[in-house]
């Protein structure tokens, strides 16, 4: 893994997210949704997050339609067990930041749809030369936003509850706000990031380079 090739589309697209976050906080403040500063920075973390997660399975880069598809499951998962447990270790965070953000998203059966749905996003996307599309990603994926929010269950008890208080969010209406930020990171990641990648570092991108996680 080029973890040189990461950080710089890391940065490049966390760049135009923390802009677009800037705004829709902007604009919630406007409209007499002001949030606590908790929350803020809690949300800024989570979609640095996303972001890193996109980079490091290939959504960061120009590409063209060249499917890759791995249809038959678990096979993978036996030859390439490190890659599993990466890819489960990857998305356990999700299934804490969901439920820590999101009163709506404490339930498991919310967390392991949000978690799916994310994941086939991702190897959607991938069918576009992004990557290799592969049913034992979504499996993995799905089974560590579960895991996540196992851990999230078994460390409640030990986070003040004037803390959850500030970052949580128990409105229903927020129930679209992580699909919201999800996709907003996704566009921004297809769509502008190779673009300011390919302005702070002309000298280290390669727009026919694949890298393939």
């Amino acid at each position: 893994m080029d973890w040189e090739f990461i950080i710089h589309h890391l940065v490049s697209g966390y760049i135009i997210v923390m802009a677009a976050l800037a705004l829709f906080f902007t604009v919630l403040r406007v409209i007499g949704k002001k949030q606590a500063i908790g929350r803020i920075v809690a949300i800024f973390v989570f979609c640095f997050y996303l972001v890193g997660v996109l980079t490091v399975t290939g959504i960061c880069i120009k590409a063209s339609f060249s499917p890759q598809i791995v249809y038959i499951p678990f096979v993978d998962m036996i030859t390439g067990s490190v890659d599993t447990v990466l890819n489960i270790i990857m998305i356990i965070p999700m299934g804490i930041f969901l439920p820590m953000l999101y009163k709506k998203y404490d339930k498991f059966a919310n967390i392991a749809l949000i978690g799916f749905l994310m994941s086939l996003s991702i190897e959607i996307v991938q069918i576009f030369g992004f990557g290799t599309t592969d049913i034992n990603d979504l499996i993995t994926n799905t089974v560590g936003v579960c895991l996540g929010y196992a851990v999230f269950r078994g460390l409640r008890k030990f986070i003040p509850k004037s803390w959850i208080s500030q970052v949580q969010a128990d409105d229903p209406r927020f129930y679209y706000e992580p699909i919201l930020l999800w996709v907003m990171s996704l566009l921004i990641m297809i769509a502008v990031q190779p673009h300011i990648c390919n302005i702070l570092f002309p000298v280290n991108l390669n727009n026919n380079e694949m890298h393939m996680w």
